[in-house]
């Protein structure tokens, strides 16, 4: 019995070894050199997607980028993984190879390109970001408040204002400057500002206190105006999204004052600078105290010394003769730069359209001869003006109509070539409509005379025939 249990017992342990090494896959146990090749990994960054865009390992981005995520898993042969992801601060990121993605929250972070191989083993390889929101400054609260008056430079003028960086990991700075306007114009582009430069500067505090020096070439005086901004910016170069713009008057001796106005030409749109304007400041008596001419493109001026009182304000163009006036009051304080209302001069006559004669004469005709030339006289006192052309209500092409200066009058005369296409033995209709640069529009139509005999009917070929054969 003892020797049965014996080899019973032997018979098992062959038959349970053979089983263990037939139910596993004892190859995949062997080493193979081919899977004892590292992988390599590599992980960059940057901003986007064109190829000779910089990848960096450490970089310093505002929250308001979108980054780009580049992740590379390489080796001579084919590389053998089971899965990579990435995360940021040790959370999930992304399960993309590459991906693009912002980072909003402010301060340093770690983000990782974890790749497991095929033995289960993980590689990792670490970017460094920091993560930094512009600085703040506040648009609302600041010294000197807007349209400040009777400021002493000698005495000292203070600036201050509210800024800061709302991640407390960055030096803030601030970009002061001061500016006295010397012409507020505008053109086709809109409005723009030239101006003498009193002071450019940077700080490192919000606050700043501007003394008068009068060995300085660009130096404050009285009963002026200045324009004054700032904004922020920090250590990485990451400005203020918006910035102060402030302006103030300088102050004036005893019971001296000024007037500062604005003259718009928003009715004229395009305001050349070879047209001036005038400006007459009348007293209470309505009698002339002052006359200032400037350009028309500068639609700024201030003058000064003025006595204490009540003034009115006339501005026109002095060369344009189809503007009428415009008018404002304004009354003048000791020591103070009084704001006048905007003088808006307005151009409502429309350009005149007159046929010219060969003789070189106007003409009120309104019905004219075909003419391969037909000259016409187009006058505006506002200067500038421009036509479009219709022949039969059709828009005639720029090629078939050209305007020549002409000296010997003060508008324009209108050449119109009429191809011999255009004959007809109809009468033909020319429109020619006129505009001038304030948008006031003549439109005139000429009736313009047969030019070709009209056509004899064909004789009926075939009503003759019947009737002959009818005899």
């Amino acid at each position: 019995m003892k020797r049965f249990l014996r080899y019973s017992t032997i018979a098992w342990l062959a038959a349970a070894t053979c089983a263990l090494f037939a139910c596993s896959d004892s190859d995949s146990l062997l080493y193979d050199k081919e899977d004892g090749v590292s992988l390599q990994i590599h992980a960059e960054m940057a901003l986007t997607y064109e190829i000779d865009s910089a990848r960096v390992r450490a970089d310093t981005v505002s929250s308001q980028d979108t980054l780009i995520f580049v992740g590379e898993i390489g080796h001579t042969r084919q590389a053998r993984y089971r899965e990579y992801f990435w995360t940021l601060d040790g959370k999930d990121f992304s399960s993309d190879m590459n991906f693009r993605k912002p980072i909003t929250k402010a301060g340093y972070h770690e983000i990782c390109f974890v790749v497991v191989d095929h033995f289960g083993d993980t590689l990792r390889d670490t970017l460094q970001l920091w993560v930094v929101n512009p600085p703040v400054i506040d648009i609302d609260h600041f010294l000197p408040a807007r349209g400040t008056q009777g400021l002493s430079p000698q005495e000292g003028i203070s600036f201050a204002w509210n800024g800061y960086d709302p991640d407390s990991v960055s030096k803030v700075y601030y970009h002061l400057v001061i500016r006295e306007p010397r012409r507020l114009g505008q053109d086709y582009r809109g409005w723009y500002l030239n101006s003498d430069e009193i002071m450019d500067t940077i700080l490192d505090k919000p606050f700043f206190t501007y003394w008068d020096n009068p060995n300085f070439y660009h130096r404050m005086g009285n009963l002026r105006y200045f324009v004054w901004e700032v904004y922020a910016f920090n250590e990485f170069g990451l400005e203020s999204d918006t910035l102060i713009q402030g302006d103030f008057f300088t102050g004036g001796y005893g019971n001296e004052g000024a007037v500062q106005a604005f003259v718009s030409a928003e009715s004229y749109r395009y305001c050349s600078s070879s047209y001036h304007m005038v400006m007459n400041i009348l007293d209470s008596n309505s009698s002339p105290v002052v006359q200032k001419t400037f350009s028309a493109d500068t639609a700024f001026v201030i003058v000064s010394p003025l006595k204490p009182g009540k003034y009115k304000l006339v501005a026109n163009f002095s060369d344009l003769e189809d503007f009428v006036p415009d008018t404002t009051d304004v009354i003048v304080r000791p020591g103070q730069v009084s704001v006048a209302d905007t003088l808006i001069p307005r151009d409502t006559i429309p350009p005149t359209n007159n046929y010219l004669s060969p003789e070189g004469a106007l003409s009120d005709l309104d019905t004219l001869d075909f003419k391969d030339t037909l000259k016409f006289y187009i006058m505006d006192k506002g200067k500038n003006s421009y036509c479009h052309l219709f022949f039969n209500g059709q828009k005639l092409n720029y090629d078939y109509w050209h305007v020549f200066p002409n000296e010997s009058r003060t508008g324009d005369t209108l050449q119109i070539t009429l191809p011999a296409t255009f004959k007809s033995w109809t009468y033909q209709l020319l429109t020619i409509n006129a505009y001038d640069y304030s948008d006031n529009q003549n439109s005139r139509t000429y009736v313009i005379k047969p030019s070709m005999e009209m056509p004899k009917p064909e004789e009926d070929v075939s009503s003759s025939s019947e009737e002959g054969v009818n005899d």
